[in-house]
């Protein structure tokens, strides 16, 4: 189910003590290359969420998206809206807390943009003492590792997001404008003089060996991904048992 779609009626009636989980998609509009559309980042969590949804119809409920994030080291770029880091983590708390309120016992938070990560950690205390018990998804960290089974690497507008954007919105894709960035910073630095160099063409990686195939891949991953951390929050298995433990 989608959220903004039911009536009050339909969620009193279809929502209300019956479906206990939620998930936020979040994200950003911000130079993604010269070749991937600016809502990069709020179309692959989007069309995420509406995969699990399609798996579990009854049982979990897709909460509208939230478009803008906090891209500092991309502000330059035409077309990019940057949102303070402390504004967006507030917003995304109070929505959250609204969600709770409404019985949203469990909140996967599918975040599409790494600027968010900060803000979306403090966001998830704030709405955990509020009584949440909330889930962080960075998809293309947290399954980096099935990731690389599909492409040689990634990077922002890299080849990974490239093939998925190909995959997903590939008429938005300007695969002629398509370019590499060779720069891999050392350290762990902001410096305003540092973005055209760290982010040459607001990329970082390559984002010329990007194809639908390869995203089609990635998205099939990540999706049954989503699936089983779904399964394992709805049956309470949170946690590995270490080997060495009793």
């Amino acid at each position: 189910m989608f959220w903004e779609r039911l009536t009050t009626k339909a969620f009193r009636e279809q929502v209300l003590g019956h479906v206990d989980t939620a998930i936020l998609p979040t994200g950003s509009v911000e130079a993604h290359g010269q070749h991937c559309p600016l809502g990069t980042d709020n179309i692959a969590p989007a069309q995420f969420a509406q995969r699990v949804e399609a798996l579990y119809p009854e049982r979990l409920l897709v909460m509208p998206a939230i478009p803008y994030g906090h891209t500092w080291d991309l502000a330059e770029w035409p077309g990019t809206l940057s949102i303070p880091g402390e504004v967006f983590g507030r917003y995304v708390a109070a929505v959250g807390q609204a969600a709770a309120g409404w019985g949203m016992a469990n909140v996967v938070i599918l975040n599409g943009h790494g600027g968010n990560i900060g803000p979306l950690t403090t966001a998830m205390e704030d709405m955990a003492e509020h009584g949440a018990r909330v889930v962080l998804v960075n998809w293309w960290l947290d399954y980096r590792e099935d990731i690389l089974r599909v492409v040689a690497g990634q990077g922002h507008a890299g080849e990974d997001e490239t093939s998925v954007m190909l995959a997903m919105a590939g008429s938005w894709v300007q695969m002629e404008d398509a370019s590499f960035n060779p720069l891999v910073p050392r350290y762990r630095i902001k410096d305003t003089g540092l973005a055209s160099r760290h982010l040459r063409h607001a990329t970082t990686g390559d984002g010329r060996g990007g194809t639908r195939e390869k995203g089609e891949q990635i998205i099939a991953l990540v999706t049954e991904r989503l699936k089983q951390l779904l399964e394992d929050l709805w049956a309470d298995r949170l946690f590995d048992r270490s080997p060495a433990g009793s």
